[in-house]
């Protein structure tokens, strides 16, 4: 949290543990699952194990804690079929949605605008938060902010570079201005200096996120952290 400096969300990650003990991230296999199509049937695996774990859990968590998940951009080809599956997870593991946040892409919101705005419309009468992941990657213009339906823009680490510049900080001073008179919640991913953690305080950031404070680390651990 930009205001308390307490943990008030965690955003849930997928690493492959192969037999000889190797580690692979993401960036390793990702872009075969999304070529083969496996991708969709990851994110449903990661989505039940979330759920599951919320339920276990959630008389030990903080109050207001939310965990973000991703969303991978084929789900928008058949954005009806998503939305019932969401639904049945919910009903299974009879989940308080308000502790969830979807993150969708803010390049699959430019390709797909329909469809995730559908997927968005019926995940909010579930009372779940959609975040616009990767914000200024390079997609964005002035008109498709107009319209955004996203509860959150999650700014990209890219966005902030390795240093505050004078003009990156007008940029920021700005941007800033525009989501918070646009009702939107912000978060900043990638901050891993006290003097970025600091200014994005100062401006009023909602929630920080980085090296500075975490790296990724497994359930176990996490919960350890939670005093769970």
């Amino acid at each position: 949290s930009g205001r308390e400096q307490k943990i008030a969300s965690a955003e849930v990650l997928v690493r492959w543990q192969r037999a000889n003990g190797d580690l692979w991230f993401p960036d390793s296999f990702l872009p075969i699952l999304e070529e083969t199509g496996e991708i969709e049937a990851l994110d449903y695996y990661v989505y039940e194990k979330t759920f599951r774990w919320l339920q276990e859990s959630v008389e030990f968590l903080p109050e207001n804690f939310r965990l973000s998940l991703n969303v991978s951009p084929l789900h928008f080809e058949e954005p009806e079929n998503f939305v019932k599956k969401i639904c049945e997870l919910i009903h299974t593991y009879q989940v308080d949605t308000s502790r969830l946040t979807f993150e969708i892409t803010e390049s699959t919101y430019v390709n797909n605008t329909e469809a995730v705005n559908q997927v968005i419309r019926s995940l909010k009468q579930l009372n779940i938060q959609i975040s616009m992941d990767d914000f200024g990657s390079g997609y964005s213009s002035l008109n498709t902010l107009k319209d955004l339906l996203f509860n959150e823009v999650k700014i990209d680490r890219k966005f902030l570079g390795d240093s505050l510049t004078e003009n990156t900080q007008i940029v920021l001073q700005e941007v800033f201005h525009m989501l918070k008179r646009m009702g939107k919640s912000i978060v900043c991913e990638g901050v891993e200096t006290k003097e970025i953690a600091e200014f994005l305080k100062a401006e009023g950031c909602d929630e920080i996120q980085g090296f500075l404070y975490y790296r990724p680390i497994c359930q176990k651990d996490f919960e350890t952290l939670l005093h769970i």
